[in-house]
C-alpha cells in the first residue's frame, strides 16, 4: 500500500489508522518509519468541590510556570 502526505505533511488512511488515536513514530534506516499505537494514558481527574457557592477543582493552588513546564515535558516525552 502506498501512502502520500498532503501539503501540510499529514498522512491519513481509514484502513490503517483509528480516529483520535495516538501513535509513536520511530524512524529506522533505509527510509523506514514504524508507527506503534500508544495505549490510553491514565489521566488524573479532580472531583469538584463547592466553596462559597462556587465549584472549585484542585485542593491546592497551581502556579502557571509549574503547570506549563509539566505540559512541555510531557509533550517532549512523546
Amino acid at each position: 500500500m502506498k501512502l502520500t502526505t498532503d501539503e501540510s505533511c499529514r498522512l491519513a488512511s481509514q484502513e490503517l489508522f483509528k480516529p483520535k488515536t495516538d501513535y509513536e513514530a520511530e524512524k529506522q534506516g533505509a527510509g523506514r518509519i514504524v508507527l506503534t499505537e500508544v495505549g490510553a494514558l491514565e489521566v488524573p481527574t479532580l472531583k469538584p468541590r463547592v466553596i462559597q457557592g462556587r465549584l472549585c477543582g484542585a485542593e491546592v493552588s497551581l502556579r502557571r510556570e509549574v503547570t506549563a513546564a509539566a505540559v512541555r515535558s510531557e509533550r517532549d516525552a512523546r
